[in-house]
């Protein structure tokens, strides 16, 4: 009886030991597989026409806290092919599980490439192990199906403080419905979006098998943006497939005219029929040139407003212009202060100010005020004088 339980006994431990045996490489493997680095595409071969752009999303795994470097090999002469990510071509990851990689190949086909099969790899290197993914290309005339993105006005024009608002069809001529994904890129510090027409905040839109959807594209840029053209690209990807449109905004510039006096003061001291001269200034503080600036005045009924110059011919941004007021009171202007509204004016923009002119006596005036009180006092002298004897 001990023989047996002795032989019982030997046979467990032989079968623990074997299921060690096999279970440690099943675990080394895994523990391999985890701290290796991989780089994955659900698309490894894709049927593209010359001319057009194939493009492949990739996932690259890797330990937390490896950075991989990302390289395109076997790349036809002529060829391009980009790894990109938010607009960037990239070339190097930090892999964490709490960032977010959307990485794709991108293949741009020459439109002379002859038809055949075509393959190049995509290699990641990490600091103790690489994978290399293969990635297969068909080239053909009328390859079929395929996305497009195409624009009803691909080019707007306006000032700076202006919202533009593109809008874009983007049609899906596969055999198969397809989430696309959206995204648009424009210049630094531009606020650009692209989204479904009739949607406030989705970023993808599911387009069926041969039909198409409406894309709204918005584009803000700063207020304080230069005269100028600016891309912007919108690009519609999913399904394996990637369409793009490349858009532009003419900036005209923002018109920002004022008209201010060179010491700051609103106020004038005028003489009644005598010109007094006011220097004032006109400045660009947009960001477009002020062309044909023209310069008012209201004054109070017979006074007499000029200016040097009479108008001016451009100011450019950030810039001014000097002016020479010319105020002439009428003769018989009373003393006080009197209201006159000046401006300075482009089809695009104005301002103006109010000037208050306080009109003063002459000098001559009282000169000519204590001479006749003296020729009165004389007078009176003289009245009493001759009707005093009597």
């Amino acid at each position: 009886m001990d023989g047996w339980r002795a032989k019982i006994g030997l046979a467990l431990l032989t079968t623990v030991v074997v299921s060690i045996g096999v279970a440690a490489p099943v675990l080394a493997q895994e523990a391999t597989t985890s701290s290796a680095v991989q780089v994955l595409t659900p698309y490894t071969g894709v049927a593209v026409e010359p001319g057009d752009t194939a493009s492949f999303p990739l996932q690259v795994t890797a330990p937390t806290g490896d950075e991989v470097d990302l390289e395109v090999v076997g790349v036809p002469e002529g060829w391009d092919a980009q790894i990109r990510a938010g607009g960037y071509v990239i070339d190097r990851v930090l892999f964490d599980e709490a960032l977010s990689h959307d990485l794709k190949l991108d293949v741009n086909v020459p439109p002379d490439a002859a038809e055949g099969d075509y393959q190049m790899s995509v290699v990641a290197t990490g600091p103790s192990s690489s994978d290399r993914l293969d990635v297969d290309l068909v080239v053909a005339q009328a390859v079929g199906g395929g996305v497009s993105l195409n624009a009803e006005f691909p080019s707007l024009q306006g000032p700076a403080d202006t919202q533009f608002s593109f809008s874009l069809d983007l049609a899906n001529d596969t055999g198969d419905e397809v989430q696309f994904g959206l995204q648009a890129q424009g210049p630094t510090g531009w606020q650009v979006t692209a989204r479904p027409s009739g949607q406030s905040l989705a970023s993808t839109v599911t387009v069926a098998a041969g039909s198409s959807e409406r894309i709204t594209v918005e584009v803000d840029p700063p207020d304080t943006s230069a005269a100028g053209v600016y891309p912007i690209t919108v690009e519609a990807a999913g399904g394996g497939d990637t369409a793009s449109a490349d858009l532009s905004v003419e900036i005209t510039g923002n018109f920002d005219l004022v008209l201010a006096t060179l010491d700051d003061r609103l106020n004038a001291d005028v003489e009644a029929g005598k010109a007094t001269d006011v220097q004032l200034a006109v400045i660009n503080q947009g960001s477009a040139p002020l062309t044909g600036v023209s310069l008012t005045a209201t004054p109070p009924q017979g006074w007499d407003v000029t200016y040097s110059p009479s108008s001016i011919d451009q100011i450019e941004p950030g810039g001014s212009a000097a002016v020479t007021a010319t105020i002439t009171p009428s003769g018989d202007a009373i003393a006080g202060d009197y209201r006159i509204t000046m401006g300075a004016n482009v089809p695009e923009a104005g301002d103006s100010i109010e000037l208050r002119a306080t009109v003063e006596t002459s000098a001559l005036w009282g000169l000519v005020g204590v001479g006749l009180i003296l020729v009165a006092l004389a007078a009176l002298a003289l009245v009493f004088r001759r009707f005093g004897r009597r």
